[in-house]
């Protein structure tokens, strides 16, 4: 934002009918010294004298917008200095706090020049007004004012809702201090300064750097970065963040999850369980799982709500092995039968298995079960394990007739 002082111009009274005049050679003098001092400080300490000595001065609007001036620039010598310069921050802050409380004052039908329109008149009360309160907001924050700031940046964005520095500060501000529940609201803003287009979006260097910003409190906040482009719509429509808009934590997350699996593993114990060897086995120590329930029966007899895995059948690898999809679809657990199974196992049958688990492999995930029989698997047709008609005994060949004895 482009922050300038009030313009001279402006100020000139326009020719009255009765011409303005000092009131004896002392008023002279301390409006002589008041117009030549460039020191905002001393300047407005000429201008108290001025109006204590000379209230009804013929130069009062005159001596109003003087003053108007002298605060804006020692408002505007504030902006952007560090928190080292405490003197000159403090007086900013005074200063700006100054303004915005006598806008009114400062902006009224006396003060205004004759030479105004009202439309000049009235942008240059919301330029001072915008000004005043960048710095006042500014100069909070750099005094760890929080609190103070965080109302003052918000004043601020419904002067200017496209300010990205506004947001990018407001952000700041909310997060430092150190509320876990608000860390949504710090992440819209933050969002918010990142997404800000046009005159008043942050320069290259500084969005790139609040875009790195972003991502690493939000994704330490929410676990990764899923759902950050979201938050950056919602931020693109709205300058501070809706009531009903949220962020789920890590924790939050954390809570459902164990809510959802507990849910699940009520209503699902068969699936509940698989997944749990499954994440054993898949995790570091996986082998020396393994070697504790290489040969057991699985599920086990005294596994409660369950006796059998739901699967269904991704291929028949040979007469006595199915490949079938328990979690995976493409397969995660090999059925090796004793007997060779008859006819052909349809694709997509749908079946209940348990089995003794003899070997598995982490990727891709895969566990073998061997020594199946007909009572280990439901839902196979009747005719897979029918037994093998037994042979008919050849019929004995008829016998031969005797040759006749021939005769003598």
């Amino acid at each position: 934002m482009a922050l300038g002082f009030l313009g001279a111009g402006l100020w000139a009274q326009a020719p009255a009918a009765k011409a303005p005049a000092v009131k004896d050679q002392g008023e002279y003098d301390i409006y002589t010294a008041a117009t030549k001092e460039t020191d905002p400080a001393k300047k407005l300490d000429l201008l108290k004298q001025w109006e204590q000595k000379y209230p009804d001065s013929d130069f009062k609007g005159n001596r109003t917008l003087m003053q108007a001036t002298a605060y804006q620039q020692i408002a505007m010598t504030a902006y952007g200095k560090p928190a080292t310069d405490t003197a000159v921050i403090d007086a900013g802050n005074k200063a700006a706090k100054t303004l915005i409380d006598g806008l009114d004052t400062f902006f009224s039908a006396e003060t205004k020049p004759a030479g105004a329109t009202d439309e000049q008149w009235a942008g240059a009360r919301k330029q001072i007004e915008l000004q005043a309160n960048t710095v006042y907001a500014y100069t909070l924050m750099t005094k760890k004012d929080y609190a103070a700031a965080e109302p003052a940046f918000k004043k601020l964005l419904q002067l200017d809702p496209e300010m990205a520095q506004a947001s990018y500060w407001l952000g700041s501000v909310i997060l430092a201090g150190r509320k876990v529940e608000r860390m949504p609201e710090a992440i819209f803003d933050f969002a918010r300064a990142t997404v800000v287009t046009g005159n008043e979006a942050l320069p290259a260097a500084g969005k790139k750097a609040a875009e790195d910003y972003l991502t690493k409190v939000y994704s330490g906040y929410h676990g990764d970065a899923k759902g950050l482009d979201d938050v950056k719509k919602a931020a693109a429509a709205s300058p501070v963040m809706p009531a009903d808009f949220t962020i789920k934590s890590i924790v939050d997350i954390q809570k459902e999850e164990e809510a959802n699996g507990a849910k699940f593993a009520a209503e699902h114990p068969d699936l509940a369980f698989w997944n749990t060897v499954r994440d054993a086995l898949k995790a570091d120590g996986g082998d020396q799982y393994f070697a504790t329930i290489k040969g057991a029966g699985i599920p086990p007899a005294e596994s409660a709500g369950f006796k059998m895995f739901p699967a269904k059948v991704v291929a028949q690898n040979s007469p006595k092995e199915l490949l079938v999809a328990v979690e995976n679809p493409a397969g995660d657990a090999t059925l090796q039968f004793d007997d060779a199974l008859k006819g052909t196992i349809e694709q997509g049958t749908v079946i209940k298995f348990k089995g003794v688990l003899d070997a598995y492999a982490k990727d891709p995930y895969m566990l073998t079960f061997t020594g199946l029989g007909k009572d280990d698997v439901e839902g196979l047709p009747a005719t897979a394990f029918a037994a093998t008609p037994a042979k008919k005994p050849a019929a004995p060949a008829p016998k031969k007739a005797a040759p006749a004895a021939k005769k003598q």
